[in-house]
């Protein structure tokens, strides 16, 4: 049985967080370096050695004469073609429709909504930003709480927005510090005592879905260049002790992680299930 379908099962809600997998796997966008390669000026004005892929973009904007162009570089780089293969990614959101699942993305790009023809929504216009679009999914009908059921959340940025395309240090700490506003702060706050509110200042964005529905992490590296989504899934561990609730988080990768995976999801509870080939993450989806 595959994977995904089989973790999937084991509960009546859940959901995805998928990074760029399915890209690679179909061979239709590049990976974080050859994109941070084709948005950069030519050459790269400066050395690499020791610098993290988020370090590389920020410089790569101080550098430009117009950061602007950068992510207009960045666009134009992750366009689909009439050529492109998007046969795994259909695959997986029938999947995900089928079963009810909304889907987390780190991909800046429109192939999961291409795939099915999902269309844009907003669970609520007012307070909307180009910046952080998080009340934004793409589905098939109206949702009220994004949790309900099948969307494509854009957590990382939109292509469709570009101010909101998320890739360098800054652009993850702004992202830490609106969650965080939304998470800690105020009367409508997550955490209340002895409870994680179902009606808070946050329950109309994807952070809904990541604090209250058990997820299932694939296609996904979560190298410590994710600054936003480690603080994020220590977050949800954190209320997890509190509340003493289980952490139902699943990481699913074609072999061993890297020891700063690894370590990272063993420290926060954080079930490993390896696979020995990506045909066991990708093929045989059926609900």
């Amino acid at each position: 049985m595959n994977a995904i379908a089989s973790i999937r099962s084991k509960y009546n809600n859940a959901a995805f967080l998928i990074g760029n997998g399915p890209n690679l796997r179909s061979g239709i966008m590049p990976s974080w370096k050859d994109l941070l390669k084709a948005a950069s000026p030519k050459p790269i004005p400066f050395a690499l050695t020791g610098l993290t892929n988020t370090e590389i973009y920020d410089l790569i904007e101080l550098y430009a004469n117009d950061p602007v162009k950068v992510k207009n570089r960045v666009k134009a780089e992750l366009q689909l073609t009439n050529s492109d293969d998007l046969r795994v990614h259909k695959k997986i959101m029938e999947f995900a429709r089928s079963t009810n699942t909304p889907v987390l993305t780190t991909n800046f790009d429109t192939a999961f909504e291409e795939s099915v023809g999902a269309r844009p929504f907003h669970i609520d216009s007012d307070g909307f930003t180009r910046f952080y679009p998080w009340k934004t999914y793409y589905g098939f009908e109206q949702m009220t709480t994004p949790t309900h059921g099948f969307g494509i959340w854009k957590i990382h940025g939109d292509i469709n927005y570009r101010d909101s395309i998320r890739l360098g240090l800054g652009d993850y700490m702004g992202s830490v510090q609106r969650a965080r506003s939304l998470i800690t702060k105020g009367r409508r706050r997550l955490y209340k005592e002895t409870l994680l509110s179902k009606s808070w200042q946050g329950e109309q964005t994807w952070l809904h879905i990541w604090f209250h529905s058990p997820l299932i992490i694939f296609g996904f590296g979560y190298e410590p260049d994710e600054v936003f989504l480690r603080w994020l899934l220590i977050e949800r561990k954190r209320y997890s002790i509190k509340l003493r609730y289980a952490m139902d988080v699943w990481y699913v990768t074609k072999g061993a992680p890297s020891p700063s995976v690894k370590n990272l999801m063993e420290n926060l509870d954080v079930k490993i299930h390896l696979v020995e080939d990506y045909s066991d993450i990708y093929d045989g989806l059926s609900d």
